[in-house]
């Protein structure tokens, strides 16, 4: 098929084109490309509580697919996975697979910690992971930077923002980037690397072998 003469499929308008060769697209919310499952593939759903499933993924164009039963403009997909705290990942990575995260940590009872909401110089040789606990975490996009994460996580519409406080002073962002995580203390002023968050300090994972 070319793509010029929709096609009904799933309950979908849709253009399915030979040059896709079949391959879903994963992105972020913001369109940005993830990583390209091939028809009949499986994702791996990571959700906010550590529950993992197996989706497997049917192709029907270049911005829609069935993942896990269930039809999804691409973006739609992204959305709603922020929304829900959730991470995803091909089965099989490949090379070239974007698979990095973030995680977001709040302090869990700020009237116990002297350093809540305060500057990294008044955390410093203070900061310990038992006095926070995971608000929130997300795919990454190579072109995200800690900046526009602290934008998204402070709009009326950021996600779980009926369930935690927007990203602020004393919240540590942990990012792993290509299997190598590093954590970075909100600042007064923009990010302040924590290497001793968490305890003991983030060391670099390896990948399994399919992952490399």
């Amino acid at each position: 098929m070319n793509g010029d003469t929709p096609v009904n499929i799933a309950g979908v308008l849709a253009f399915p084109n030979d040059a896709d060769g079949g391959m879903i697209r994963f992105i972020d919310s913001g369109y940005n490309t993830l990583f390209h499952v091939p028809d009949g593939g499986n994702i791996i759903l990571t959700a906010f509580d550590d529950g993992r499933r197996v989706l497997p993924c049917r192709y029907i164009d270049a911005s829609h697919a069935q993942i896990g039963g269930e039809t999804f403009h691409i973006c739609q997909f992204a959305e709603f996975q922020e929304r829900a705290g959730a991470v995803y990942a091909p089965e099989h990575p490949q090379p070239g697979d974007v698979l990095d995260t973030y995680t977001i940590y709040q302090i869990k009872d700020i009237r116990a910690v002297p350093y809540a909401f305060r500057a990294y110089n008044e955390a410093k040789g203070k900061l310990k992971m038992a006095h926070y606990v995971r608000a929130y975490r997300g795919v990454l996009a190579p072109s995200v930077t800690l900046d526009d994460l602290y934008e998204k996580h402070n709009r009326d519409s950021r996600p779980f923002g009926h369930r935690i406080h927007s990203m602020s002073m004393s919240d540590v962002v942990v990012v792993n980037r290509s299997g190598e995580e590093k954590a970075f203390y909100v600042d007064s002023i923009g990010f302040q690397e924590a290497k001793r968050f968490p305890d003991p300090p983030i060391r670099k994972k390896k990948r399994p072998a399919q992952e490399r």
